[in-house]
């Protein structure tokens, strides 16, 4: 088996989000609120201390990172490469370490879905991070972090794959995953939008993610991949996959990966971890991990306006930087 791996602030409106300013303690003032940590607005999920552990963090020969911004196909790889190391088997994958990413807290809890529930059962905030620490090997571990909050080891000893996603479709996944969330101000695709290309966006700009692993992408132990081209031949992908992590894949295995690992196949799978999430965490909100998954969605929410605007954005952004990017 492989294994997946209240305190009070001033609270701020940021680009019509609600951002919670965090002081020290051993509890978050709002758990569906957003902090700021070196320059960056993170989800009050996102432990700071883990965010600074990060960089002496073990790492092991066997490790295999999965980095992406979020909502650019985290799930899906983490699929793929789950099922390469259990010959193609998703009842074989230890799922018991894969509830969250690193720099977390260990989202598995039902977490508060309001400040009195807040008060009344304050959240565990044990990093989830201690429980990757303890998984055996290999350890697949996810996360939306820059290269910068890496261990500095990263890339000698383990593999890394880096999954970039043309930012029209993320922004309108991050939108769908994110539009049901209990908030002061209910979360519109217009304020999603202008909040994306603002100058600081949740985990960060999408440019500077992914310019960051652009500038690496030839190191030996990165595996730098695009969303969309795996759309397109998901089986040249799930070799390439294999063959960075150092397996080797019969026939039959690899078609076990690919039924197992489409979209449809994921949905089911997946059904089971988003109705255990949603008692744990948030009654009233039901987690999706997996939508459409479609390349061009970006067309169905994007006005002619804001496809101009997002277009400048875009070639701003991006100037100079050699990336062939899909939105078609």
């Amino acid at each position: 088996m492989c294994a997946h791996v209240s305190v009070h602030g001033n609270r701020n409106l940021i680009g019509n989000f609600t951002v919670f300013m965090m002081a020290e303690g051993p509890h978050l003032a709002d758990i569906r609120g957003f902090h700021d940590y070196d320059g960056i607005y993170y989800s009050n999920l996102v432990l700071d201390s883990s965010v600074e552990a990060l960089r002496t963090f073990e790492v092991r020969h066997d490790d295999v990172w999965i980095v992406t911004y979020p909502k650019a196909g985290t799930h899906w790889m983490l699929e793929i490469v789950g099922l390469i190391l259990s010959d193609g088997y998703p009842e074989k994958i230890d799922r018991s370490s894969s509830s969250t990413l690193i720099e977390m807290i260990d989202l598995d809890q039902k977490l508060p879905d309001t400040k009195d529930e807040e008060e009344q059962n304050p959240p565990d905030m044990t990093p989830f991070m201690e429980k990757i620490k303890k998984a055996p090997s290999p350890r697949v571990i996810q996360t939306h972090l820059r290269l910068k909050y890496m261990p500095q080891d990263l890339l000698t000893k383990a593999k890394m794959i880096y999954i970039a996603r043309n930012p029209k479709d993320t922004a309108v996944s991050f939108f769908n995953f994110t539009k049901d969330y209990p908030a002061e101000i209910p979360l519109t695709w217009n304020r999603l939008f202008e909040h994306f290309i603002s100058s600081n966006p949740q985990y960060g700009k999408w440019s500077s993610h992914v310019k960051e692993f652009l500038e690496i992408r030839q190191e030996d132990n990165l595996l730098f991949v695009f969303y969309e081209d795996i759309l397109q031949d998901p089986v040249k992908h799930i070799k390439m996959v294999a063959a960075h992590i150092g397996r080797t894949l019969s026939d039959e295995v690899l078609q076990r990966v690919l039924e197992n690992s489409s979209l449809s196949k994921m949905k089911k799978n997946y059904e089971g971890k988003a109705t255990e999430q949603t008692e744990k965490q948030n009654e009233s909100v039901r987690l999706q991990f997996v939508f459409k998954g479609q390349k061009g969605r970006w067309k169905d929410y994007f006005t002619v306006a804001q496809n101009e605007i997002f277009d400048e954005w875009y070639r701003k952004e991006m100037e100079g930087v050699d990336i062939d990017v899909s939105f078609e």
